[in-house]
């Protein structure tokens, strides 16, 4: 019997949750039908905090400040034939001078930002899932930090 061989990849992100007003600053990668938080990916010999000021600086050429640290999601997706599992590590962040009724522009020719009103994060299907429930636990006051996941608890 012939075993298909699968690609697996295994990601470390750092995301900021930014919000005025009752609105929350997404990302959504064009072509794709869902929406994430501003961030990215962790690279060797940086710390998660310096990540995600890197990213936002990158992605929006924008100045942020990394604040408290809200917790962790953990998620796993299959995309044309590579399974691929995530860790995001999420941050209070801070953007100067922004406003919800002005989307900023993108620096990546792939990537759009624009706000959301904070319950229709259904609706712009941010992903991972279990994010929205995170975010709406900061929202509310309750203590953290979260942690939520895609998988079930073993």
């Amino acid at each position: 019997m012939i075993q298909e061989k699968v690609t697996l990849k295994y990601h470390v992100l750092a995301r900021g949750v930014i919000l005025t007003d009752q609105h929350l600053l997404v990302a959504h990668c064009r072509g794709m039908d869902n929406t994430f938080l501003p961030g990215g990916h962790v690279e060797f010999h940086e710390s998660i905090r310096c990540s995600l000021y890197r990213e936002i600086n990158e992605e929006l050429g924008l100045t942020s400040e990394v604040g408290s640290y809200l917790g962790a999601v953990e998620a796993g997706y299959e995309d044309e034939g590579v399974y691929h599992q995530e860790i995001n590590h999420v941050f209070v962040t801070q953007l100067e001078n922004v406003d919800p009724r002005t989307n900023p522009e993108s620096k990546e020719s792939y990537l759009v930002f624009y706000w959301i009103p904070v319950d229709e994060m259904d609706r712009h299907n941010l992903l991972p899932e279990p994010m929205r429930k995170l975010i709406m636990n900061y929202i509310r006051g309750t203590k953290g930090p979260y942690f939520e996941s895609t998988f079930e608890d073993a």
